[in-house]
């Protein structure tokens, strides 16, 4: 269904479907007024339906795809290469969530002067066409991969990735290893999270949400203004505010294509994910145990404290022993990574960054990742010599 539903002429089907059944119940009844309300209602579904049409034909027209698409696995997948090949490291960059790769433009803009930069739109994303269900991380780790490959892309490769898109880079780096220069995993989500930590009300709209803004949006409504959004806390609006500078026009398209359909249902696909059970059952193939990437470079880059996470609602309820123990748990759980390798780097956001902090320092989160692929970053002990910034500390 949720393929199905994935495509934006699916409103018109489903109007049509609702107008045959109204014919049916006149032919069955010669009573006009039993049919009506459903014809209407076929009426009012194909209007709706022409409305988000237009929508995004017009989208389409002032936002034209950037790169090249390949096809993998029946999906047609959007990717955009520049960059000189020049022997240096390939930088590809995923943003958090199931973010299509506008989330990480800004950064692939800086580094494609002296890198070769990949951005690609997950299934369902950004300028890709509608995903095959179900959705996974280790299933999109290997396409990944099959895309990095129909485009000649030649390794050895830097996979960067910012909160649930770091876990989908280290699920590459895996399959992989061979291929992989470093592995820099921004704040990435640690499985653990997922498995042991609280229901957050946060994670649990990602998982409902999106199917019916999806499914609404076929007949141009708008799921949010329907809902009611609740104000936003005043943290996160300047959070907005930050995202929104950094990534300049990209956020515009970002937000105008995340509305489609099938960005709305790979969303809800893949945030299965992102609850104890659909962790549990995807654990083996998605997490990670200690040592298992060896001894590649792994860069675990993340603010030290927990700032921010007092805005989660979760934690503003709760009581404050118990807020203190979850904010402790969380800043524990995301060193995890560190486990991951046996040549792991810890590099710390700036003091007073949120787990958004590529947003918040976009010069300093660009300064680091130039100095990981050039294989000068340093550790702290060691550029405290030389005053080199910024600096890294091993791992402990």
């Amino acid at each position: 269904m949720n393929g199905f539903l994935s495509n934006d002429w699916a409103g018109l089907v489903l109007a049509g479907g609702v107008a045959v059944v109204a014919a049916l119940i006149y032919l069955a009844s010669r009573r006009w007024w039993l049919a009506a309300p459903v014809g209407l209602l076929a009426v009012a579904m194909a209007i709706g339906s022409a409305v988000h049409l237009s929508r995004v034909a017009e989208m389409e027209r002032r936002y034209p795809a950037p790169g090249t698409f390949v096809e993998v696995d029946g999906q047609k997948i959007h990717v955009l290469v520049e960059g000189p090949e020049n022997g240096r490291p390939t930088i590809v960059l995923f943003g958090g969530g199931h973010a299509p790769a506008t989330s990480m433009r800004f950064l692939h803009d800086a580094l494609k002067t002296d890198y070769r930069s990949v951005l690609i739109d997950r299934p369902g994303m950004g300028w890709s066409g509608p995903a095959q269900f179900p959705l996974s991380t280790a299933g999109e780790a290997k396409q990944m991969w099959a895309v990095l490959d129909k485009v000649g892309a030649e390794g050895p490769f830097m996979l960067a990735g910012h909160s649930f898109g770091g876990l989908l880079a280290a699920n590459m780096a895996r399959l992989r290893p061979d291929k992989v220069h470093s592995l820099v995993v921004m704040d990435a989500t640690p499985p653990d999270v997922i498995l042991y930590g609280p229901r957050l009300e946060e994670l649990s709209s990602l998982t409902r949400d999106p199917w019916w803004a999806g499914f609404l949006a076929l007949f141009g409504l708008d799921y949010k203004a329907l809902k009611g959004e609740p104000e936003m806390p005043p943290a996160y609006a300047v959070l907005e505010r930050k995202i929104a500078a950094t990534m300049g026009t990209d956020d515009a398209i970002q937000k105008a294509y995340a509305t489609r359909p099938r960005a709305n249902m790979a969303a809800h696909s893949i945030f299965q994910e992102l609850t104890p059970q659909g962790m549990a059952a995807v654990g083996y193939e998605t997490g990670f145990f200690e040592g298992e990437l060896g001894n590649m470079p792994l860069f675990l880059f993340a603010p030290q404290n927990a700032v921010g996470i007092s805005d989660v609602s979760t934690f503003r309820t709760a009581e404050e022993r118990e807020a203190r123990r979850l904010q402790t748990f969380y800043a524990v759980a995301r060193e995890r990574y560190l486990d991951y390798s046996n040549n792991s780097t810890r590099i710390v956001a700036p003091a007073d960054a949120s787990h958004n902090f590529l947003y918040e320092y976009p010069d300093f989160t660009i300064e680091v990742l130039r100095k990981i692929a050039a294989g000068t970053m340093v550790p702290a002990a060691a550029a405290a010599e030389d005053g080199s910034q910024p600096t890294a500390a091993p791992k402990p």
